[in-house]
């Protein structure tokens, strides 16, 4: 069973025409906005039909936590569907989020604000890994904030309200 976010969230719009193709970077479908495809920095696939969500293959991530858990956890690929599938940990535990095929470290791309030290980190929507495509996704267990970004503009952000 998915755990659901219980935190009261945000999905603010910024870029009003996007243009939803078969082959966007973002795409509609069924009135959701999904993500078909993310990769790691090293081009790996992150998409995974280990799991669905609404029908909707999840993103696969490994996360490792300081006292030596290794987790694998399915993210929802619907913006502003904060489900997970893996293990419970408490709120706010820092985590190193890493590719599950390559076990590097997920690129950081700008701080959050959810504790100190906390950082988004990057899932690329191409395999070539430019941060002017990417999802920016938090290494604090819990936090629902992120963002996606396409070709340079800032597309949609998840905050907590």
């Amino acid at each position: 069973m998915p755990r659901k976010n219980t935190q009261k969230t945000n999905l603010k719009q910024y870029l009003e025409n996007y243009n939803f193709t078969k082959t966007s970077n973002i795409r509609k479908k069924k009135g959701k906005l999904y993500l078909p495809n993310v990769y790691c920095h090293n081009g790996h696939r992150l998409i995974t039909s280990e799991e669905l969500f609404d029908g909707f293959k999840a993103i696969k991530i490994l996360a490792l936590q300081e006292t030596g858990g290794r987790y694998i956890y399915y993210v929802s690929p619907i913006i502003n569907d904060q489900r997970i599938i893996g293990p419970d940990l408490p709120d706010k535990t820092p985590l190193k989020l890493c590719c599950p095929t390559c076990h590097e470290e997920l690129q950081p791309l700008i701080p959050c604000t959810c504790r100190p030290g906390a950082m988004r980190r990057a899932l690329f929507l191409t395999p070539k890994g430019r941060k002017s495509s990417a999802v920016g996704v938090c290494d604090t267990y819990g936090c629902p904030h992120s963002f996606v970004i396409d070709e340079g503009e800032i597309v949609y952000e998840v905050v907590k309200e």
